[in-house]
């Protein structure tokens, strides 16, 4: 393609790579501008494509579409196209390509866009997160826009495969672009367009496919609106090679392809290639699309406005669902947040887990979607989140480690951006520390989580049985910008009443103080603590159960008091103790035993629980050896098998500390 071919959607491109071109090398607007820093900063390669298609598609359309650039390495697009939109002054401009990835500026993968549905730190994601949105937002149209070293990603793979089962609402569509470029970040693609039209074409798509001339893409534009609006499944290869219009070399050094892809080594102070890069933006803007004012063409202007980055504002009424509290009382926590969802219809994305998970009322209420891939159900949820409707990950706990980066790039993008409204991102784990097989324990994920409680908009909650369970997903709900965890059982479990707070205390009734004192966290644990409870109050020994319903949000003045130093404790939890072992110390800075999940298991759930330290003897135990005058008959071998019929808990007190 020559930079003269004509049309509104090439001046597009034009002005769009002008924009980008400086903001990553830090040039004053209008081009071509002094540099207003020494170095280039961030990434230019993919920017050229994802502009070339943006441009074309907002050419044929007939309305507003949003677009998702699944790459952070777009991020000099992502501000191009903002500058347009908005019509920015050149001052600001210029101001901000000398801030961009400088101390006190932007990041270079930018961050804190009121708005933004997606941040693509993690390549692949971003067709899920297109699919949850269009699956979300009757009459929305969502083009989504990946590089095809993207395809290479298990969860774009997924995506692609797995079109038809999450399909858009009423009047709504999904346009995947694939900017078919050549190349990964330093390398070149494994796909090449031919394999990769034989593989979406095995998927059932229709493959459009053109390289970069203006009339070929704009009839592969309309082409791929027209198949896309009446709902046949449609993929447009955009083919083009990366870094694309720039020259070949810039400064004696290669410049397309995988040497596109950061613009590492322009050393702006030198005359020489500062006068290469002149020459080169004077041709890109000839004929001109940015005035000597740093103005651009009313039809430049036009086709950027039809271009969305950004979702609204969600009004926290306009998808609400009334509450329909449950009257009865659940003995399987899992039953209880079933019932939750179920009445307030969240739609619930599972990998093929949600009968197992005792999700019946929502499998009835058809709110259910499954798919055996984690990565891809999570993704789903985040753009059904982004699109204000609640959205909720259910997993097992051993697999859900899987998308731990997701859940980390998410908390980034809501953490950096301005409250926009939206309903929690929801990830419900069922705990098996009492069913199923070692194979499907892994508390990884909610470790790691715990970790960043104390300053990310993060909730992880683990419910002391059904009704804590019902009370803290209605909650939960109800919250908005932020990652909300939830870790409970699917068994019959005791079941506690919860009387809210971050921290729950439960005492024998009329007692005033502790023989010793259990700080427990997960239903799991709480049920052992109160058969241990159970146990000792028939020998005239008083356990305190301090429940960490909350880790991350403890009034830590009103929880240290219920656990005084001077009374033995033993702290017990289903997830590996070392993760929770501050939150333990913070509490109770007295030494303490830490028992939690170590990936021991053995034939049977109980076994497993016994070789962990987490049975009702091992508490039992631990609380002996910690000073507490535990009869001899209490202190039998951990692995001891539970009383049948098992003890009834005492008569007690539960208050919220």
């Amino acid at each position: 393609m020559t930079v003269r071919d004509s049309g509104a959607a090439a001046d597009y491109w034009r002005a769009a790579c002008l924009l980008s071109f400086s903001h990553a090398a830090g040039l004053a607007w209008p081009p071509p501008g002094a540099p207003r820093r020494s170095r280039a900063v961030g990434h230019w390669g993919c920017n050229p494509g994802i502009a070339w298609a943006a441009g074309h598609l907002a050419e044929a359309s007939t309305e507003e579409f949003l677009l998702i650039v699944g790459t952070g390495h777009a991020s000099s697009f992502v501000f191009a196209q903002r500058a347009l939109r908005s019509a920015m002054p050149p001052e600001a401009i210029s101001e901000a390509n000398r801030c961009y990835g400088q101390a006190g500026g932007e990041p270079t993968e930018l961050m804190g866009i009121a708005g933004l549905p997606y941040i693509g730190g993690e390549l692949g994601p971003a067709l899920g997160v297109g699919q949850g949105i269009a699956a979300s937002s009757p009459g929305l149209r969502v083009v989504t826009v990946i590089g095809d070293g993207e395809c290479e990603t298990p969860v774009a793979l997924a995506a692609l495969a797995h079109h038809d089962v999450l399909p858009a609402a009423p009047g709504a569509c999904w346009l995947p672009v694939i900017n078919v470029n050549g190349a990964r970040m330093g390398s070149s693609a494994r796909f090449s367009p031919e394999r990769l039209r034989k593989v979406l074409e095995g998927m059932g798509f229709a493959v459009i496919r053109s390289g970069p001339w203006a009339e070929e893409a704009a009839a592969a534009a309309r082409r791929a609106w027209d198949l896309a609006i009446s709902g046949v499944p449609v993929v447009w290869l955009s083919v083009s090679e990366k870094g694309w219009p720039a020259p070949e070399l810039l400064g004696n050094q290669a410049f397309r392809g995988p040497h596109a892809h950061k613009p590492r080594g322009l050393d702006l102070t030198d005359a020489a290639i500062r006068s290469e890069i002149d020459g080169w933006l004077r041709r890109l803007n000839d004929p001109p699309v940015i005035g000597p004012d740093g103005g651009v063409s009313p039809q430049v202007r036009r086709l950027a406005g039809r271009i969305r980055l950004e979702l609204p504002t969600v009004d926290a009424q306009r998808k609400s669902v009334t509450r329909v509290p449950g009257a009865r009382t659940e003995v399987s926590p899992m039953a209880a947040v079933d019932e939750v969802l179920a009445d307030r219809s969240v739609r619930i994305f599972s990998p093929d887990e949600a009968a197992s998970n005792r999700l019946d009322r929502c499998l009835v209420s058809g709110l259910v979607t499954e798919v055996l891939a984690e990565e891809l159900c999570c993704a789903w949820t985040w753009g059904s989140t982004e699109a204000g409707v609640s959205g909720a990950l259910v997993s097992y706990e051993a697999f859900a480690p899987l998308v731990s980066t997701q859940l980390a790039q998410y908390l980034k993008l809501i953490s950096a951006r301005p409250p926009a409204g939206r309903p929690p991102l929801t990830v419900v784990l069922t705990s098996l520390g009492w069913g199923n097989s070692p194979t499907h324990q892994n508390t990884d994920l909610v470790g790691g989580l715990l970790a960043r409680t104390a300053d990310c908009p993060v909730r992880v909650v683990f419910p002391i049985g059904a009704t804590s369970a019902r009370r803290r997903v209605n909650e939960l709900l109800d919250e908005r910008d932020v990652l909300a965890v939830v870790t409970c059982s699917k068994q019959s479990l005791l079941d506690l009443p919860d009387p809210g707070g971050a921290a729950v205390g439960v005492r024998m009734k009329n007692a005033t103080d502790d023989d010793a004192t259990i700080l427990a966290v997960g239903d799991i644990a709480v049920a052992e603590a109160a058969a241990a409870m159970a146990l000792a109050a028939e020998h005239g020994i008083r356990i305190g159960i301090v429940a960490l319903v909350e880790p991350g949000r403890l009034d830590l003045a009103a929880t240290r008091r219920a656990c005084p130093p001077d009374v033995p404790s033993v702290a017990v939890s289903w997830v590996a103790g070392h993760h929770l072992a501050p939150v333990y110390w913070s509490v109770r800075p007295a030494p303490s035993t830490h028992l939690g999940y170590r990936e021991r298991w053995r034939p049977t759930a109980w076994e497993t629980l016994a070789v962990n330290g987490l049975t009702r003897w091992s508490l039992l135990h631990e609380l002996r050896a910690a000073g507490c005058a535990i009869p001899p008959e209490l202190d039998r071998p951990a692995g001891s098998e539970p009383l049948e019929p098992q003890p009834a808990p005492p008569a007690y007190e539960v208050r919220r500390l």
